[in-house]
């Protein structure tokens, strides 16, 4: 079934408008969510380096005070000799930094001095510890002090056997002999998470004396993190490479507690946030012993949401933990896709409204088109009647100056008829052009490629424009590049057009001197392997009134005009300077003028032929010959088929003097009659008839061989149609050949031989 014309443009409209929309909102998605995915990506990289930076800055100051405590050691500053200088100095420390829990030193013989903010007796009190060793006697003393820093108890436990060596942060530093930072765990004393940091500590002669180490509370990374804004359901964590969680929003869930044991930090894997320990498991490292060298980003899913996360490690390789920050897709993404309903809505308007002014558009667009159909069918119609009404008598007209030709005539009356043929072939030329104007308008002009002589083609030029040159007292010159080629392959009638168009006009706009014509080869190709060719300059000059300059951009333009205000100026006519134009192109060549008012003008265009072989006699003009007939074995018979009596008296006196036998019909209805009777060897079959036409007349003819079991007849089809539909028509309906009007004795002659004696 076909879809009709209008509703093909209009859903075809709005299928544009649907892909253009869907084109539209996939891109602005796509690109809004690479956007956005990349905004989020840096806004977790800048979480992420800010964490670490402030991470590390606030353990940092553990790191600077056992360093500026081995100073002190080293110059007798600070030493064991001296605990009260040693105790108050470890408060000044704790004072200047919050973060600190408590300081202490253990020395080499088992000695232990400690300040810290633990005191059991008051929460914000402090809590000193000394443990002393004097001629093998072991004293403890533990003082306990207000927040103001006022005495609430000093005692001594005999029972304390804490020996600081035996210690991991004190054996690790020692055996490390460096700064070491102990592995997150919880303080026993105020269960929260915390970092031990522990350094040797040596005189100045290079003797050990101990090990100073500092506790910090690492609750308040987890107070830091809670507050960081990353999106509305993301959350940042801090796990070290054994999996132990040391930071996380919420502080509860970071500590374990197992019955009897002291609490622990908890896994990553026993975390109570699915969405992090997904995370982390995205990652694909061990849960236990993971090592994140340079910032990674994964996605995952759990239960059908999609998140994003990134890991990145600490900068510091002294503390090996890893920040892992998630987001859900929805909390940046979430808009856009919400968005995308509305926009489909708003696609689904926009194509409702395509449909409806596409509705409207191709209404339009089908009566414009109507309406050029029905243009187009009457111009093609009034050019085929055009064509066939004035073919017909010039086939007259042309044949009759052949007869006369042939008949004993003195030398000027030999150059009139020359002159009246050339004219009427002129003319006949001038009818084929017209169709010529339709095809090259619409696109289905072809240009013939058949041999001619190119001095033969200018030669009948200049006979058909001399006696008007003569007439108007002109000069009328003609000049061909004795390097040019005369053989050449191409179209004969297109290049006469275009000469003929030019040097009408030039005799036409000169009011006197001389008009002249030249031909010039401009370029060669003569290879084995490749066509040859030629390309030829023709220019056409004369001592006109010339073209005023504001013309000469739009002369090529179609119905392009130029009237001078002169006297006696005429509106330029023929074919039109812009036919000349698309016959140039087609010819493979430009066209362009030179001209000054009162000067004259210079047209000059260039075409490309193939070379051919030699074409007819080299300096002579066609003239019509007869075709000699060979004596048949025996006689033939001939119908001629012509409504118009001219042309079948022309026809009748062509064939005159034949071996066969010629019989006329002036009908259709005539023609099939006497073909019925006593069938014919040949019919040469007029198509344009009143009546039953030519095509009706050669369709009831091959119905009734097929009945009657009759060989075909050759049936010759004569139209004054010279248009490609014509001809295919009449090979379809059963003809043998075709030619058409007008026809030159010897063409006819010649397509007789062809299909009697052939």
């Amino acid at each position: 079934m076909r879809i009709p014309t209008k509703f093909g443009l209009t859903f075809g409209f709005a299928g544009l408008i649907c892909v253009l929309s869907f084109i539209i909102i996939l891109s602005s998605t796509l690109s809004s969510k690479m956007v956005l995915q990349q905004h989020a990506r840096t806004i977790m990289e800048n979480i992420a380096s800010y964490t670490i930076d402030k991470s590390q800055s606030f353990l940092d100051p553990a790191r600077k005070a056992t360093y500026l405590t081995i100073g002190l050691s080293e110059n007798d500053i600070v030493t064991s000799q001296d605990p009260h200088s040693m105790i108050a100095y470890f408060y000044e420390q704790l004072y200047l930094y919050p973060q600190f829990s408590g300081i202490y030193f253990g020395s080499a013989t088992g000695e232990f001095f400690m300040a810290s903010r633990y005191n059991l007796l008051e929460t914000t009190g402090f809590f000193t510890k000394i443990i002393r060793l004097h001629k093998s006697k072991r004293s403890v003393q533990k003082i306990y002090k207000s927040a103001a820093g006022t005495l609430i108890r000093k005692q001594s436990d005999p029972s304390d056997r804490f020996d600081p060596r035996t210690r991991p942060w004190y054996q690790e530093a020692k055996k490390r002999n460096e700064l070491i930072w102990t592995p997150p765990y919880v303080f026993y004393t105020s269960g929260k998470p915390g970092i031990t940091t522990a350094n040797p500590i040596y005189d100045k002669e290079g003797h050990f004396l101990g090990v100073i180490g500092v506790d910090i509370e690492i609750d308040e990374l987890s107070t830091f993190i809670s507050k960081l804004k990353i999106s509305a359901h993301g959350r940042a964590f801090i796990v070290s490479h054994e999996g132990d969680i040391i930071a996380y929003p919420d502080i509860d869930k970071i500590k374990q507690y197992a019955s009897g044991e002291h609490a622990r930090l908890t896994k990553i894997i026993e975390l109570d946030d699915a969405i992090a320990r997904e995370a982390f498991l995205s990652l694909g490292f061990p849960h236990d012993n993971f090592k994140l060298r340079t910032p990674a980003f994964t996605s995952f899913t759990l239960e059908g949401e999609k998140y994003n996360a990134m890991f990145a490690p600490f900068s510091d390789a002294q503390w090996a933990w890893t920040i892992g920050i998630y987001m859900p897709e929805d909390d940046y993404l979430g808009e856009i896709k919400k968005n995308g309903f509305f926009n489909i809505g708003v696609s689904l308007a926009a194509v409702i409204i395509a449909v409806a002014f596409g509705l409207y558009i191709a209404r339009k667009l089908q009566t414009a088109r109507e309406r050029a159909e029905v243009a187009d069918r009457a111009k093609s119609q009034f050019l085929t009647r055009m064509s066939h009404e004035i073919r017909t008598p010039i086939n007259a007209i042309l044949g009759a100056g052949e007869l006369l030709a042939e008949t004993g005539l003195d030398q000027d009356q030999q150059e009139y008829v020359s002159i009246s043929q050339n004219a009427g072939e002129h003319l006949r030329d001038l009818v084929g052009s017209v169709l010529d104007i339709s095809r090259i308008e619409s696109g289905h002009f072809k240009l013939k490629n058949d041999p001619f002589d190119l001095h033969t083609v200018i030669q009948n030029i200049q006979a058909v424009f001399s006696q008007d040159a003569r007439d108007k007292g002109l000069e009328l010159t003609v000049l061909i590049d004795p390097k040019a080629p005369r053989h050449l392959t191409g179209d004969a009638t297109a290049l006469k057009q275009v000469l003929i168009n030019l040097l009408s006009n030039a005799i036409k706009f000169t009011p006197a001197g001389v008009v002249a014509l030249h031909v010039e080869m401009i370029g060669r190709r003569d290879k084995p392997t490749l066509q040859d060719w030629v390309s030829l300059n023709f220019s056409v000059s004369d001592t006109g009134i010339g073209i005023s300059a504001n013309k000469l951009n739009s002369l090529f333009d179609r119905d392009a005009r130029e009237k001078e205000s002169t006297p006696g100026n005429s509106e330029q006519t023929g074919l039109g300077l812009a036919i000349c134009r698309h016959m140039v192109t087609l010819l493979g060549g430009e066209i362009h003028v030179t001209s000054e008012p009162g000067s004259g003008s210079t047209f000059a265009f260039s075409a490309q032929f193939a070379l051919a072989s030699r074409v007819g006699a080299p300096n002579e003009p066609e003239k019509a010959t007869s075709c000699p007939i060979q004596p048949s074995a025996e006689e033939k018979r001939i119908l001629l088929v012509e409504d118009d009596e001219r042309n079948m008296l022309l026809f009748t006196l062509f064939l005159k003097g034949l071996p066969h036998t010629l019989n006329t019909a002036a009908s259709g209805e005539l023609a099939l009659l006497q073909h019925l009777e006593h069938p014919y060897d040949l019919i040469l079959m007029d198509i344009e008839m009143p009546g039953m036409n030519g095509y009706q007349t050669i369709e009831s003819i091959r119905e009734h061989e097929k009945l009657m079991d009759w060989p075909p007849v050759s049936i010759i089809a004569i139209s004054a149609h010279a248009t490609k539909e014509t001809r295919e028509h009449c090979f379809l309906i059963g003809c043998t050949d075709y030619v058409v009007k007008p026809l030159t004795k010897e063409e006819l002659r010649g397509i007789v031989s062809k299909h009697l004696e052939g």
